[in-house]
């Protein structure tokens, strides 16, 4: 029968050696135990290690795609916000949201505002429009230039061959409430009188056409004056505002009204209704009618003194006539008296 033995226990066995890979190497049990905590703890740490770098990863490829997204969208074009307003650089926003447009290092002076470049240009019958808040703006917002010597005369021109409408008779110089100022000019107002554009109505030396008889004689009636300004006797004093000579819109209108004609029916007078602009404070600007203290609405008159001009002459003509025709009558009968004698 085998006689059974009672393990030992409490024995102290680190400083015993052992083989851990069955080598030739050998360790202590207590090194043993230390190297397997040692690599446990290697191996969480590695672990933890792995999976902030997989988290680091996943971020950085969100961000790749993003920077990709961003530069795709910038297509072939990438601009330094240091080029901003600089020389040879690009157009850009300043703080107050004005628009900053570079110059040229060679021409520091004449910037220019180009729509289009090369084959990729605004067509014939194109425009540049205006957009508010999304929407194309209706003809509600003006230019405005800065005089760069602060000069009052000097300093905003339009420069080119042609400044026209988008079609014929669209575009207009000023409104009756609010006129430019003097127009200079090389040569006279050429206007169109082409036979092709008009639909005659009468001639005002045809004693047949009455209204225009009627008009003749109303005109006559209305007295030339001398005048000055109130806007430059405001600006300069009476004694300093100089005289003007012509007719008071008026008088005009009174005296075609008094012959039995509508003023309104001829555009050599006009009345148009006053109104004064003002901007909002989101930029977009307001126009409100001008009304007296009663609430009555305000009108303004002014003429064409070039349709006004025919027809005094027309008067004048036919009173030439008449006194030619009276003075032959008086010749004729003087021959007459004295046998034809001179």
């Amino acid at each position: 029968m085998a006689t059974t033995y009672g393990a030992p226990t409490n024995l102290d066995l680190s400083a015993c050696s052992v083989t851990a890979t069955g080598g030739t190497a050998s360790q202590t049990l207590a090194d043993l135990g230390k190297a397997v905590g040692d690599n446990a703890a290697a191996v969480a740490t590695a672990n933890s290690n792995a999976s902030t770098a997989n988290t680091n990863a996943q971020a950085a490829q969100t961000d790749a795609a993003a920077a990709k997204a961003a530069v795709d969208g910038l297509g072939d074009t990438y601009v330094a916000k240091t080029s901003v307003g600089v020389a040879n650089g690009v157009a850009g926003l300043a703080a107050d949201s004005s628009l900053v447009v570079p110059c040229t290092a060679d021409n520091n002076e004449n910037p220019v505002l180009s729509f289009g470049y090369g084959t990729n240009t605004i067509g014939t019958g194109g425009s540049v429009r205006v957009i508010y808040n999304g929407t194309v703006g209706t003809m509600q917002d003006y230019l405005n230039w800065s005089n760069p010597d602060g000069s009052a005369t000097f300093g905003r021109y339009l420069d080119g061959t042609v400044l026209t409408g988008r079609s014929s008779g669209s575009l207009n110089i000023g409104v009756a409430a609010q006129p430019v100022n003097t127009v200079y000019s090389h040569n006279a107002a050429v206007v169109t009188s082409d036979a092709s554009a008009k639909t005659i109505a009468g001639l005002l030396t045809d004693t047949s056409y009455a209204d225009g008889q009627k008009l003749v004689a109303a005109l006559a009636t209305v007295k030339p004056t001398v005048y000055q300004l109130n806007a430059s006797i405001a600006e300069k004093g009476a004694a300093a505002a100089r005289y003007h000579v012509g007719y008071i819109a008026q008088d005009v209108e009174a005296a075609i009204t008094a012959a039995g004609l509508d003023p309104s029916k001829f555009a050599l007078w006009t009345k148009t209704a006053l109104f004064t602009v003002t901007e909002n404070t989101d930029g977009t600007l307001k126009q409100t009618a001008t009304v007296d203290t009663s609430g009555n609405q305000q009108y303004i008159q002014m003429l064409r003194y070039e349709e006004i001009f025919p027809v005094i002459l027309a008067g004048l003509s036919a009173q030439v006539s008449e006194l030619v025709n009276r003075v032959t009558a008086l010749e004729s009968a003087g021959k007459a008296a004295t046998g034809g004698a001179a």
